[in-house]
């Protein structure tokens, strides 16, 4: 006859049912919800870690506030675009056509890098990044508070072709490494 302790199982049983699964899915969506802000608007980059894409030279002349009417006319210099010396004191001139003809531009000084980075005016990096996790039925979810932002994602996801705000391979590693170590912290 062939005796099993079980003793060790009841052991193992009792610590699973002690974790605090609220508290862990809240700390798997804090995580991972950084992880993408950081992925999609600073590094710029894709669910399956491809570029999202290139803004086009209009495009560009918008982000940057370098219109033809702010390069300089003469000298050495001449063709290349005024260096702003701070926000405060950036230009992007005027609008020169259309009903908005002679209001200034907004001036949005964002950096002269083509990659796409999903922000202009920062609104839906700052909806998608100031929201906390939402409580969903079990667990929590990440996204934007504004269904603005929210439509403005999936366009972009259309508009580019590819998955943006799925989890990335090392997204989902992160999320696997947080419940491990959580798990690893109650065994000991």
């Amino acid at each position: 006859m062939i005796t099993v302790n079980i003793s060790g199982l009841d052991e193992i049983r009792n610590k699973i049912a002690n974790i605090n699964m609220d508290s862990l899915c809240y700390e798997v969506a804090v995580k991972l919800k950084d992880e993408i802000d950081k992925r999609v608007h600073f590094e710029g980059k894709a669910s399956d870690g491809s570029q999202i894409g290139e803004y086009s030279e209009g495009y560009m002349k918008v982000r940057t506030g370098n219109y033809s009417e702010n390069a300089i006319k003469r000298g050495k210099n001449k063709g290349n675009f005024k260096e702003k010396k701070s926000q405060a004191k950036a230009e992007a001139g005027v609008f020169t056509r259309g009903p908005r003809k002679g209001q200034p531009r907004p001036v949005y000084n964002q950096p002269n890098d083509r990659k796409v980075i999903l922000a202009l005016t920062n609104h839906m990096q700052q909806d998608f990044a100031g929201t906390p996790p939402i409580p969903v039925e079990n667990g929590y979810g990440i996204g934007f508070t504004e269904e603005f932002s929210y439509n403005k994602a999936l366009w972009n996801e259309k508009r580019y072709g590819k998955p943006i705000w799925n989890l990335s391979k090392e997204e989902n590693q992160l999320a696997q490494d947080i419940v491990s170590k959580y798990v690893e912290e109650i065994n000991n």
